[in-house]
């Protein structure tokens, strides 16, 4: 009798990729990262639809450069006064093509590339860091700093990212190579042939551990007055003085006849110092954030596959818990032109504008309306709009949510006219109250079915795409859409979201979709029923099934009582 033995083929490798493809790092002087949690919901009655955190399984990097995954009891955001920093793992993922032809994407694991007769070291990272702020400002590349690191799969050991400036003929390095900046370290995980809480830890990765959130300047960088207070403080710790005091970034003034500046244009050390004359000269100061990107080589028969992450570090987040009602994920969204749900599809449709609405809320509870609406104000008088613009409503000037803003500002004089006696931020205060009864799903519903008019006149409307812009704009604004040639397009006022900044330092605006996304559910709401819209208006009147704690409270309740009726 003749035995066979088995032979498996194994897979093929078509390509790998990294998961997640983008990521972002925090800042942080304590030597323990913080640990991963997830947003949810509160479940309270009294948590009024406001996010809350959650504790997530969390992985820590053992002696041996693997890691153990636990669940955290507590999530500690310092270590004494130091924060605890952001410090993103990326994984690396294959493109499986299996003997029957059908292809797969899972993670690459240490158990694969055996199947793949592949050894760990064909497998490597390159992993670049760099700040390139000042280099931006003075279009000069040597004052910008960055460095490059390879490591292969098989070396466990953290690397300091040490960043220094490039040379050029005749131009002076901000950052010299004895005195380099740390940007962080990078580590790659021995993966163990293990699988523990659901984690695999086989899986290839890779971590990334933002800096400390240091500042470097030159020796120079002493002590300075504060540009509106006037309040000496210490510029540089000593020890960080030691940057290039020859370098072009000393001499660096925002001068647009001379550099092509970022907006907004005055956001470095130094801008807007009365010494004892106004002066704009740059004190020489940089940070250890960065921008990377990390680059993993997969050598499999003769050929070499590539992938590549992204990582940004940034300061330690101000709250947590508050998710920002526009984030990187909306803005994706609205340059892929992702389409918005079907017009049958009213609970999708109920489900992202309640999300949006309940971020808005969460946003605006960590505003100081007063503040950021004098500062608005402030910046529109500094731009000339002339008078009889800045007077029209929605007005520009002083005259801004206030009873001469009508029919903007509507009931918000009277409001702020009887606050309570304790109140310092009355715009503050009648703005969170306003929007907490928007967080609530049935509410929203109501009053956009009710006052769905005044939503479109108070929702700020995006930029136009270059389709809908003519080549001579004209001077009066459009309802649906702004012209960013038009100064008024360009300045602040009461409409939503109320003086806040876009990147560019102009007026803040929802996304396109996410605009045009509540001005279609608008429509609907107030489309006059008819028999064949009967069907769809009992969906959109009937609040979809949003675990709101008031829903939950109640079904608890009447579950409780069908019970007791049953017995």
């Amino acid at each position: 009798m003749t035995s066979y033995t088995e032979v498996r083929v194994p897979p093929r490798l078509l390509k790998v990729f990294f998961y997640p493809p983008m990521a972002i790092a925090r800042l942080g002087g304590s030597n323990s990262p913080l640990e991963s949690f997830t947003w949810q919901e509160d479940p309270t009655l009294r948590g009024a639809a406001k996010t809350i955190i959650e504790p997530a399984i969390s992985l820590e990097i053992q002696p041996d450069g693997s890691v153990r995954p636990y669940l955290p009891s507590i999530i500690h955001f310092k270590d004494e006064n130091l924060f605890r920093p952001v410090a993103p793992f990326f994984e690396l993922w294959a493109l499986l093509q299996h003997p029957d032809g059908s292809q797969e994407e899972v993670p690459l694991t240490s158990r694969i590339l055996k199947q793949l007769d592949v050894p760990l070291d064909a497998v490597s990272y390159v992993v670049e860091a760099a700040n390139l702020k000042a280099a931006r400002r003075t279009g000069d590349f040597t004052c910008g700093f960055s460095t490059r690191i390879e490591v292969r799969a098989s070396d466990y050991q953290r690397y300091s990212l040490l960043a220094t400036s490039p040379h050029g003929p005749g131009l002076e390095p901000l950052v010299l190579p004895d005195q380099p900046i740390p940007l962080g370290h990078i580590q790659v995980i021995h993966p163990v042939d293990a699988v523990e809480m659901g984690v695999d830890l086989g899986v290839l990765r890779l971590r990334f551990t933002p800096a400390y959130g240091h500042v470097y300047g030159p020796p120079t960088a002493t002590t300075g007055p504060a540009p509106t207070t006037g309040r000496i403080h210490e510029i540089v710790p000593q020890k960080n003085r030691i940057l290039n005091p020859n370098s072009l970034w000393l001499k660096y003034d925002a001068d647009y006849s001379r550099y092509n500046n970022p907006e907004p244009s005055d956001t470095y050390d130094g801008s807007d110092v009365n010494v004892p004359v106004k002066s704009e000269v740059s004190w020489g100061v940089v940070d250890d954030t960065c921008d990377g990107t990390i680059t993993a080589f997969v050598v499999v028969g003769g050929e070499r596959l590539t992938a590549m992450a992204r990582f940004f570090s940034g300061p330690p987040d101000f709250a947590p818990d508050r998710r920002p009602f526009l984030s990187l994920a909306d803005d994706l969204a609205d340059r892929d032109d992702l389409p918005l749900p079907k017009e049958d599809d009213e609970l999708l449709t109920t489900r992202e504008i309640a999300d949006l609405f309940q971020r808005v809320f969460e946003t605006l509870s960590l505003i100081n309306l007063d503040a950021n609406r004098a500062r608005a104000l402030n910046e529109n008088a500094g731009n000339n709009i002339p008078p009889q613009i800045a007077e029209l409503p929605p007005r520009t000037d002083d005259g801004s949510m206030t009873d001469k803003d009508k029919p903007y500002a509507d009931k918000v004089p009277d409001l702020i006219a009887k606050p309570v006696a304790h109140e310092h931020l009355p715009y503050s205060s009648v703005a969170e109250s306003v929007h907490a009864s928007l967080t609530e799903v049935e509410a929203l519903i109501d009053f956009m079915r009710t006052f769905g008019s005044r939503v479109e006149t108070l929702l700020r409307p995006p930029y136009g795409v270059l389709k809908q812009l003519s080549e001579q704009p004209s001077e009066k604004p459009n309802p649906r859409y702004r012209d960013a040639r038009i100064l008024r397009d360009q300045a602040h006022d009461m409409r939503m979201p109320p003086y806040m900044r876009d990147s560019d330092a102009t007026a803040l605006s929802l996304t396109r979709r996410q605009y045009n996304q509540i001005m279609a559910f608008v429509e609907r709401l107030q489309a006059p029923v008819t028999t064949e819209s009967r069907t769809a208006e009992a969906v959109i009147s009937s609040p979809p099934p949003i675990a709101t704690p008031v829903r939950q409270h109640v079904e608890r309740v009447v579950a409780r009582r069908s019970q007791q009726q049953e017995q």
